[in-house]
Parts: C-alpha cells; structure tokens; sequence
C-alpha cells in the first residue's frame, strides 16, 4: 500500500495547480494531505479497484505477508539513515566544520532514538536540541520544511557542499514517514498507531531546515 504525503502533493501542485485529485486503487492519503486538498479546494476522488473477487483467506494471507515486509523494508531504510548521519558528520568533520559535525552527531542520535523506539514498539524519548524543548523546536521552526528549497546558487556557496549534504539527509529522512504510515496504518481507525515516531523525524527534519539556513547565510533563531 503506498500513501501520498502533504509535500507529495505540494511538490505536484507546484508544477501546476488542480482541482481533482484522484486517489488510486491500494493508495491512502495522510491527514496532512489531505488537509493540504481540502484548504486549496481540490476534490479527493477514490478510483475504484477492478477486481475484488480474492477469497477473504487469499486476503489474510497477503495482508500479513505485506506487513512482515513493510516492518522489514521500514528497519532497513532506517538503518541506512542512520548511516547517513555518521557519513555526513564525516564529511563536514574533514572539511573543517567541527561544530556543524557535531551536531550532526547529536541529531543522528535523536534519530536511534526513534529506531529504538520502533524496534522496541515503546515511545520515542522527548527529543531536546540545542537546549531546546519539543515545543521550542516546534515553535522557532514553524514547519520550516515547507519553505527551504536548496537549489544550484546554494552549491555555488563557500560550505555549499555542507548544505548540499543536509539537504540530501533531509530528502532521505522524508522517505521515512510514508514507510511508516504503510507499516503501522490502522484501516479500521483510519489512521497511523505511530503517529508519535511520524512527529519525531518530522521535528528532526525542521532541525536540519535550520541547520541549513544557517548554514546558507541565514540569521540564528531568537533565544
């Protein structure tokens, strides 16, 4: 089952606007999402599947084998996230840039942090950064995600190659929330029994936003 995220779509309404949107069959859209259709007016139309004559043990059987591989391709994708943070760290470390790596470092264990979590099937630690509380994060960020696009003029920049990695981590922590969704989407409820690890990377992600405003010239956050 794949699932359409809110910068899904904002990335697709920004080639061009639309006024319907059709689900496809085996696809759900996330609350984000679909807030993202309703605010701009867009109809949500569900396409209907073609064929529904599979026998209810046929079902079962699929169901739980999608599953054992949704929980398998989640872990590995983590993993390699997770490796993501110690090469990067590396790379700006051997560039010159001590503080940045280090606190590429301190993000990447706000990360196994969610990894525990998961494998553990326990709440993920508060997350505190830069002696910031969740809610502080929260507030100096304001889903900052959604307005930082690194584009050639940033690689053009002194530490361009730093900012070009974040970015690069941030695209691949993205991938994260949909890999969620499709492991732990409960049909029934309509919604994501891990909604709390979606809100930790999603927090991780505005985290690196700032870094690489920072980083591309802009001015700290107010303390």
């Amino acid at each position: 089952m794949k699932f359409i995220t809110e910068m899904e779509l904002r990335d697709l309404y920004k080639t061009g606007p639309f006024a319907t949107y059709v689900l496809q069959p085996d696809t759900k859209i996330t609350p984000g999402a679909r807030q993202f259709l309703t605010d701009r007016r867009v109809t949500l139309v569900q396409a209907q599947c073609k064929d529904d004559k599979k026998s209810n043990k046929d079902e079962t059987r699929q169901t739980q084998g999608r599953a054992n591989w949704c929980t398998l391709g989640l872990r590995r994708r983590m993993d390699s996230i997770e490796s993501l943070f110690l090469l990067i760290a590396a790379e700006v470390l051997h560039a010159g840039d001590t503080v940045l790596s280090e606190e590429v470092m301190a993000l990447g264990k706000c990360f196994r942090n969610v990894q525990n979590a998961e494998y553990e099937q326990i709440a993920p630690e508060n997350l505190q950064f830069w002696g910031w509380s969740e809610e502080e994060i929260k507030l100096r960020s304001d889903h900052m995600e959604k307005y930082v696009n690194i584009a050639q003029f940033h690689v053009g920049l002194e530490n361009g190659k730093a900012i070009a990695l974040l970015n690069y981590l941030r695209a691949s922590l993205r991938e994260v929330e949909p890999a969620l969704l499709e492991t732990y989407w409960n049909e029934e409820k309509q919604l994501c029994s891990r909604q709390d690890l979606i809100d930790t990377v999603n927090l991780i992600i505005n985290i690196l936003c700032m870094m690489m405003w920072k980083s591309s010239g802009g001015q700290k956050w107010k303390w």
